[in-house]
């Protein structure tokens, strides 16, 4: 039997097939494009992306043929909030997590006494990005909308009321919202009274396992199904991403580089840095997830290529030859440290307002260099999180690599050098899309614990760090981690004058 994966990014929707074997068979991707109405603003339209899963699911089940499916299962980003009405129409578009209108109140709550219970009790740090202060935000700054919302809810929410009628939430995509208490698995009240939402106005909350099957007649007919299907409610895109490499040991840690990035490790307990600077988010029967997540990670070279270098970032042939060039820089490119926070940053420093910053820069810096540069700070960027996961929970040993930066050899050797962590890269799907398909085969039955996946994963590959550079890239690592606090009242200091003109 054949499991279908749907992965909703913020970038793409994927379809990933395979078989009960592990083999995948086939995979589909659609493009959604965010929506940038004002600077900070990260917007997408709910109705786009649903039509976008419904079409992979579409091509999916002609591939497929309705005897030769077991599930389907999902995989989304975490921190999205769309406001529906009674009908379950959308209010507004839905917020991503790249958002940073609830910014200013994300400061404001950090000054609060609460704050402290807050992040003890769901295990997300106090930032924009999270959906509690996106709805501390909406009653402030939209009240006609937030006063009409039936429900708020995430995109992977919307699409299964569309498909099924019904407003559930797996436990995952809950944790991530910050209105989620991870001890006693329920909604937190204490956080719900700071938003001004009620329980009713929020999904029902259930297993990763979860699964439907009744699908609405209208959507039955136009996927061309004869017979019921159960459709598997799945998880967030980080736990599935650590469950699709098999990662449940704490000495192993998933690191994805795409769009943003992230560096988590599975753990059996739940456990909160005193510095703030990690989640941890509840997956399912004593099962976490702890780390963090990084905006800037191909996105800044993206930015780069195309804002700054005026090319083609998805012309391969221009892409490789610059990655080339820059490659042949030596570590540190000559004194050259970026700090690649051009759209603020989450972990470990969770600052809306942190910007990027090119040091170092002298004249005989080229192109080049300052392209080394930049691919440095993202590795920077990823291991910083890596180093508060290890002063938390203990030394890693290997790093599981996923993500668009698997697909550039001197990118990964780059991440072994920096962390100085062998880097496995396991060949076969994205990781979410394996994690998803891996929790819809627990859910039906075919497989008895997740564990059992690893049996299904295909060879890896193993890349090695040169710890000769990596002796030179502690050094420069170094120097990064300082910047950031030598600049960051300055960041602040930036965006009061911008603010008053």
């Amino acid at each position: 039997m054949n499991i279908i994966a749907i992965d909703i990014g913020t970038s793409n929707c994927k379809a990933v097939i395979i078989n009960n074997e592990g083999k995948v068979l086939k995979s589909f991707e659609s493009s959604t494009k965010p929506i940038e109405p004002k600077p900070g603003w990260n917007e997408q339209n709910a109705d786009v992306i649903f039509n976008a899963s419904l079409k992979l699911l579409q091509q999916s089940f002609t591939f497929c043929k309705d005897e030769n499916i077991g599930c389907v299962s999902f995989s989304a980003a975490m921190h999205s909030l769309l406001a529906v009405d009674k009908n379950g129409n959308p209010l507004m578009n839905m917020i991503t997590w790249a958002d940073l209108r609830g910014a200013e109140y994300a400061h404001q709550l950090k000054q609060r006494p609460i704050a402290k219970k807050l992040y003890q009790v769901t295990g997300v740090p106090i930032h924009a990005m999270s959906p509690l202060c996106k709805l501390i935000w909406m009653k402030h700054e939209a009240k006609t909308i937030f006063n009409k919302t039936y429900k708020f809810i995430s995109i992977k929410e919307y699409i299964f009321f569309k498909l099924f009628g019904k407003y559930i939430v797996d436990y995952s995509i809950a944790a991530a919202t910050g209105l989620f208490d991870e001890k006693n698995i329920c909604w937190f009240d204490e956080a719900l009274k700071i938003t001004g939402i009620k329980k009713g106005q929020l999904s029902e909350l259930v297993s990763i396992y979860h699964y439907e099957t009744e699908l609405i007649p209208s959507i039955k007919n136009k996927l061309k199904l004869k017979q019921n299907i159960p459709f598997v409610l799945g998880a967030s895109d980080g736990a599935l991403a650590n469950i699709g490499c098999s990662i449940f040991n704490k000495k192993n840690i998933a690191v994805t580089v795409g769009t943003s990035g992230a560096a988590r490790i599975t753990s059996t307990k739940y456990s909160v840095d005193k510095k703030q600077r990690l989640f941890c988010y509840y997956i399912t029967d004593e099962l976490y997830i702890l780390g963090g997540a990084v905006n800037n990670g191909g996105i800044v070279l993206q930015w780069l290529i195309e804002k700054i270098l005026k090319q083609n970032f998805k012309n391969e042939k221009i892409f490789n030859q610059l990655l080339q060039a820059a490659m042949k820089i030596e570590p540190g490119a000559n004194g050259l440290i970026f700090l690649p926070y051009i759209l603020g940053e989450r972990s470990p420093m969770w600052n809306e307002n942190a910007r990027g910053a090119l040091i170092g820069l002298m004249a005989f810096h080229t192109q080049a260099y300052i392209i080394k540069a930049v691919v440095e700070g993202i590795c920077f960027g990823i291991f910083d999180v890596i180093k508060a996961v290890e002063e938390t929970s203990g030394a890693v040993e290997t790093i599981d690599l996923s993500g668009g930066i698997t697909k550039t050899k001197s990118w990964v050797q780059l991440m072994a050098n920096i962390t100085g962590k062998k880097i496995i890269i396991n060949e076969g799907a994205d990781a979410s899309a394996l994690g998803a398909a891996f929790v819809g085969m627990k859910a039906i039955g075919q497989l008895n614990n997740l564990n059992e996946a690893g049996t299904l994963l295909k060879k890896s590959s193993l890349v090695n760090p040169d710890l000769k550079q990596h002796n030179v890239y502690k050094k420069y690592f170094k120097v990064y981690q300082s910047l950031y606090a030598l600049l960051k009242d300055k960041f602040k200091e930036i965006d009061t004058i911008i603010s008053n003109g």
